[in-house]
């Protein structure tokens, strides 16, 4: 696990024989020489997160769509391969198209509320790979951490690859991360118990 102070990712302005990605902060990592590290378009890529929310008697309402836009992301791409990703809490945006403006503020307000993310006080949330094993199909199995709201718990995923584009899914319980579901206002539903991310990262032009 990566402390807090190496939590940073910046685009170097001369060759480096170390760099320091993450920090979703990107998360730190010694690249060995003649390692080919590639950055993430964060403009083409995409992360989707869907937020349960269960028990509402209103009609159609199953839960709540947000966009996660990535602040910064790096692939070591080699043999063994390294990914790390960031995202920028307060930049979490309530997108459900069927839902008011007004509305979709409101949601997002008390998502990143203390008794949500908690945007002020853990501002980012970082994943990096530990290691990936790489199948001849073009799947990878990505064994990493998450870190969240103060924690780093594995998280594993299945990633499919082709050429610079990356896709998959993951499931996270926010609970193990010591945040806990809760009652939107005008919502008896209960939101938060369970969240799907769908991701969609493409790799800047080599």
């Amino acid at each position: 696990m990566v402390t807090g102070d190496a939590l940073s990712l910046r685009r170097p302005t001369t060759s480096v024989h170390s760099v320091a990605v993450v920090g979703i902060g990107v998360l730190a990592w010694v690249a060995t020489p003649g390692a080919e590290m590639r950055w993430i378009d964060t403009e083409r890529s995409t992360l989707t997160v869907y937020v349960s929310a269960t028990g509402s008697p209103r009609e159609g309402t199953s839960g709540y769509v947000l966009e996660a836009p990535l602040a910064e992301g790096s692939l070591t791409d080699t043999d063994t391969p390294h990914l790390a990703l960031v995202i920028n809490v307060d930049e979490l945006r309530v997108v459900d198209p069927g839902r008011l403006v007004a509305d979709r503020q409101n949601v997002r307000m008390q998502l990143l509320s203390p008794e949500g993310l908690d945007a002020e006080q853990f501002s980012r949330i970082t994943y990096h790979s530990l290691k990936i094993d790489q199948a001849e199909t073009g799947a990878w199995f990505v064994k990493g951490e998450l870190e969240m709201h103060g924690r780093f718990l594995p998280v594993n995923i299945t990633v499919v690859r082709q050429g610079d584009r990356f896709t998959g899914t993951t499931t996270v319980f926010p609970t193990d991360f010591g945040i806990q579901a809760m009652r939107l206002h005008g919502d008896s539903a209960i939101v938060g118990q369970q969240v799907r991310i769908d991701f969609d990262i493409v790799l800047e032009a080599s």
